[in-house]
């Protein structure tokens, strides 16, 4: 034990505290003798003391609104020296300057604070003198302004009564049975629903959003919203679909003949129809290899509109090249297909017709290099194909009467049925309402008033049938953004 002490190192004296162990003492000094008096103010506008715990108080907020209310209790022995309106009257501090907190400044009446008398010294060095003032003291507390909604107001209007007369709204109870007896789940949702109505009130991410833009400067904002326009303009030109006119303010003029048929109405000119309809008019069945020509061509014989006739043998035409493509050579890219040697093709496309209907060589030729300019059809090609059936499609109107202008249609919108269309192309539901879709349509159910126009009897019928609609402005589907990745 007596080396463990010898061995023990002393402290050196830089590693002492310089602080000594004890205070030292205060010399007195001679302060001159103050006059204490009270004074006497009974008024109950008197100065305030602010108390603010776990309050950072905005300097923003400049002044408070004063409410006065008379107190329950008033003391009758109320000495002579005490302020008669601090006892009478109670006073509340209101203040709604800040955009998000309400500050109410109250009077302690359950604590201690409540049995004193504050006072507050006014100290005159000249004159030698301190005089004491009564004051309220009070504790300034901050509230999230809260906005409800309709539903919830006219929830919290109706107000019930307890059994010991203490009013609470329905919703109120509804809370409490919740957090009484509803199950870890109900609890869980029920607060989660306090804590958005309470931090985020309805109209403040309006206010948000206000803020941001207002400070952004507006040339930034037209620049995003011109980027955002040409970035979806670059987007429907890489789609294999045809061109639409996205400044058109009609539908007829989204899809025109120029922009769905090589050479326009030149090469519609000269397709020939005069075959059919000698044989419309002579009362005698025409076969086709197309549903969809098969469906509509007596109505649009007798509608006597000679552009439609024709569209319709162009839509057969496209119809009967898509059908006549054979698979690609092995030097060919994946997926592409191969057109038929030229005496063949003109023999196809014409659609097994007689010789005085076959189609001029000007306009296979058209047709060729329009589709397949290289001998033969990518995937992509294809689907140009089809989009480009699905688009003269909506040009047809589905009940084409002479001395009608709209043929059916409404005089916003062009319509059609897709159903025939899906058999012709060996499609289904899904596929034939996407490339609609992709043309900028929208896809409905048939209306009850409608039910005569495209055939439809029953309303089991009409819940299946699928209609697609042109309208103005034009709805292009957005492009998907993927699964976000697990981290």
């Amino acid at each position: 034990m007596a080396s463990d002490k010898s061995e023990k190192k002393r402290k050196r004296d830089s590693d002492r505290h310089d602080r000594p162990s004890k205070k030292p003492a205060l010399a007195p000094q001679n302060l001159p003798l103050l006059t204490a008096s009270v004074l006497g103010d009974n008024s109950e506008l008197a100065p305030v003391l602010v108390h603010t715990p776990g309050v950072q108080f905005p300097r923003k907020v400049q002044g408070f609104k004063p409410y006065f209310k008379a107190r329950n209790v008033i003391e009758l022995s109320t000495p002579s020296n005490r302020n008669q309106g601090i006892g009478s009257n109670e006073l509340l501090l209101q203040s709604s300057e800040h955009p998000k907190l309400d500050f109410v400044g109250r009077e302690a009446d359950d604590d201690v604070d409540s049995m004193l008398n504050h006072y507050i010294a006014i100290v005159d060095p000249e004159k030698k003198t301190w005089q004491f003032v009564e004051v309220r003291k009070m504790t300034l507390r901050s509230i999230v302004r809260s906005s409800k909604r309709n539903g919830e107001l006219e929830e919290d209007e109706e107000i019930g009564a307890d059994a010991d007369g203490t009013t609470t709204s329905y919703r109120a109870q509804r809370d409490a049975l919740t957090a009484a007896f509803g199950t870890k789940a109900s609890r869980k949702a029920a607060q989660s629903l306090a804590e958005n109505s309470m931090l985020a009130p309805a109209g403040a991410s309006n206010v948000a959003e206000s803020a941001i833009l207002s400070s952004m400067p507006s040339e930034a904002i037209a620049s995003a919203t011109t980027k955002d326009a040409d970035m979806q303009a670059q987007i429907q030109a890489n789609k294999p679909i045809p061109a639409a006119n996205l400044a058109a303010s009609h539908p007829s003029d989204v899809y025109t003949i120029d922009a769905l048929v090589p050479g326009g109405l030149s090469t519609l000119h000269q397709l020939p129809v005069q075959e059919w309809q000698e044989e419309v008019e002579a009362g005698n069945a025409v076969t086709s290899t197309s549903r969809y020509v098969a469906h509509r061509i007596d109505a649009v014989v007798h509608s006597a509109n000679t552009t439609h006739l024709q569209l319709l043998r162009f839509i057969l035409v496209l119809l009967e090249l898509g059908r006549c493509l054979k698979q690609g050579k092995k030097t060919d890219p994946h997926g592409s297909k191969r057109l038929p040697l030229r005496q063949d093709l003109k023999r196809l496309l014409s659609g097994g017709t007689s010789a005085e209907a076959q189609l001029p060589d000007p306009v296979i030729e058209a047709v060729r290099r329009k589709f397949a300019p290289q001998g033969f059809m990518s995937s992509t090609e294809v689907t140009l194909l089809h989009t480009t059936i699905c688009a003269l499609s909506l040009l047809i109107p589905p009940v084409p009467m002479k001395d009608s202008v709209f043929g059916g249609n409404a005089a916003n919108e062009l319509a059609t049925d897709p159903a025939d269309l899906r058999d012709d192309l060996r499609l289904d539901n899904t596929g034939i309402t996407q490339y609609f879709r992709e043309l900028g349509c929208r896809i409905d159910k048939p209306r009850e008033k409608e039910y005569e126009k495209w055939g439809v009897k029953t309303k089991t019928e009409a819940a299946i049938k699928r209609i697609c609609r042109l309208r103005i402005p034009l709805e292009f589907p957005r492009m998907s953004r993927g699964k976000a990745s697990r981290r």
